[in-house]
Formats: C-alpha cells, sequence, structure tokens
C-alpha cells in the first residue's frame, strides 16, 4: 500500500467452504472503502505438500473443474455489483504459491478466514504468520452473518504500543474510519507482566503503594498516548493494564467495534518473529476481524 490506503488489488484467499462468503464480503467492503477501481482476485490452492502421484492427477483435474465452476459463480456476483475481479485455482505448497501469486498479482491486501486446530497449525495459521502482506483476517461472532454487500463496520479499534509499526497501524485506521465513517477508537494496554514483575522485585509493597504504581503506568501510558496522536481529545483513547491480548479483546467487546487494526509486529515483547506473539493470540480469540498492518 504505497499511500495510506491506496488499495489496487485484494487476495481472497479461499477454500470454498462455509466461510467463503463471509470472506468475499469483507473483500467486497474493503474494496469499495480503499480505492475506486479496486480489483478482487480469489485464488483456490490445493494443498500438497509433495508432487501427487501420477494416479492421482484424472482427479485433481476433475476437482478442479467442479472448482472453476464455484469460482466462478462468485465472481458473477461481485461483477454484478461492479467489482473487477479474477479468479485462479493452483495445486503445490500453500505457503510457497500464495507468496508467488502476491508477487506476480502485485497484491496489496490479503483477505482470509481463520481457523484453529488442537495440535498442529491450520492452514490460515500459516499462512497468517508467514505471508509478509498487509491481511484481514475475518473471523469472531462480528463476521457470523457476513454476506456479499452487507458488510458494515461502525466503530474501529486500533491496538498501539506507541512503535513505528503501531504508528502505521494508526494511519491506516484513521483513514478506514474516514472513509467509511466510522467512530475509532485508540487502545494500549500496558502489561500486567511488567506491573507484576515490580511488585516481585519490591515483596514489601503496600497494597497503597501498589496501587499508587498501578495508577503511575496508567498515567506515564495516557501522556504518551496523547503525544502519539499528536492532539488530546480529537480520536477517543483508552488505556488500560492488563494481559494484552485479552484485554485488547474486551475492549473491542465493550465498545462494540467491528474491526481491529493493529501492527504486525509492534504489539509483541518477542523480536525476530515474523508475526508478533500478542498479534497471534488476538486473531485466535477476537470477536472481530483484524486487520494487520505491515
Amino acid at each position: 500500500m504505497g499511500d495510506v490506503l491506496t488499495i489496487n488489488k485484494i487476495l481472497a484467499a479461499i477454500d470454498l467452504g462455509p466461510d467463503t462468503e463471509k470472506i468475499l464480503a469483507y473483500a467486497e467492503w474493503l474494496s469499495k472503502t480503499g480505492g475506486i477501481a479496486t480489483q478482487i482476485e480469489m485464488l483456490y490452492v490445493i494443498d500438497y505438500a509433495l508432487t501427487p502421484p501420477a494416479y492421482l492427477v484424472p482427479y485433481i483435474e476433475k476437482e478442479k473443474i467442479q472448482n472453476e465452476k464455484e469460482l466462478k459463480k462468485w465472481a458473477e456476483k461481485l461483477n454484478s455489483l461492479g467489482i473487477k475481479t479474477g479468479h485462479a485455482i493452483a495445486a503445490g505448497r500453500l505457503i510457497e504459491t500464495f507468496n508467488t501469486a502476491i508477487q506476480d498479482m502485485g497484491i496489496d491486501m490479503l483477505v482470509l478466514g481463520h481457523k484453529s486446530h488442537m495440535i498442529r497449525p491450520s492452514s490460515s495459521e500459516r499462512m497468517i504468520k508467514s505471508l509478509d502482506i498487509p491481511m484481514l483476517v475475518v473471523r469472531g461472532k462480528k463476521a457470523g452473518d457476513a454476506h456479499i454487500g452487507g458488510v458494515g463496520i461502525n466503530r474501529i479499534l486500533c491496538a498501539v504500543d506507541f512503535s513505528e509499526p503501531s504508528k502505521r497501524a494508526l494511519k491506516v485506521a484513521k483513514s478506514l474510519s474516514e472513509k467509511s465513517s466510522s467512530e475509532l477508537i485508540v487502545t494500549h494496554v500496558v502489561s500486567s507482566l511488567k506491573m507484576e514483575k515490580g511488585f516481585e522485585r519490591w515483596k514489601e509493597m503496600t497494597e497503597k503503594d501498589k496501587s499508587d504504581y498501578s495508577n503511575e503506568l496508567i498515567k506515564d501510558a495516557e501522556e504518551e498516548m496523547c503525544s502519539f496522536l499528536q492532539v488530546c481529545g480529537e480520536v477517543e483513547s483508552v488505556v488500560r493494564i492488563g494481559i494484552t491480548y485479552a484485554t485488547i479483546n474486551d475492549i473491542s467487546m465493550e465498545r462494540d467495534a467491528d474491526l481491529i487494526v493493529m501492527g504486525a509486529r509492534g504489539l509483541s515483547y518477542t523480536k525476530g518473529v515474523i508475526l508478533g506473539s500478542v498479534s497471534e493470540s488476538v486473531i485466535k480469540s477476537s470477536p472481530c476481524p483484524v486487520m494487520i498492518v505491515r
């Protein structure tokens, strides 16, 4: 995204399962919000870790023909709303195939669903963690009834930690808010881990001292929030102490947010990972879709 929110091409990662329309519904909303001539590309990947044996090829080709018919139906529905579309079916390694498609198509934003497995990372979790592109992850109760032409974003929650990735996330959140005429709330969570470490260091602290220490952390964060926003009062801000990912999701429910916007690494205390641990945790339990800004 060269400009703050100029989106020329959106890639919708779909598996033609029950969540397909939800993903396309948010892609359609984003296309109307992000740019005038935005195109939605649909990609269905038949995920193979190894090259399939020859005897499976006829079955794969049959599957492709059926999937092609389904993709055309969705394309026609989007076209009827004046949205340009393209679609493709590919077989291969999931991450490599999407990376290639993102580069070859010149994609600005990825829209995908979210599923979790108890034992191993799901396909969506692998993509979220590995693909280096801004993405809108469609999940949560808020997306439950989403249908093409029926997505409305009335309130956006932007989670920040005052880092450079957070600055980028805030710019995108402001742009989305302006273009969709939605309310914007900015939140910062002071990690309760930081507070607890202080209590461990000074084990003889009285309850009053603990309360004063917590209030001081909040006060400092509120002052930093004012500086971060550059102007106080124009944008609603919420500063709290808590487990970061859980508190962000709690605030999103309290404020009835329709979308959470956050930086990919800006909310993580862990360095050297592709996606911050807090970002991943927010996505796994968010009550609404989450946009990850890179």
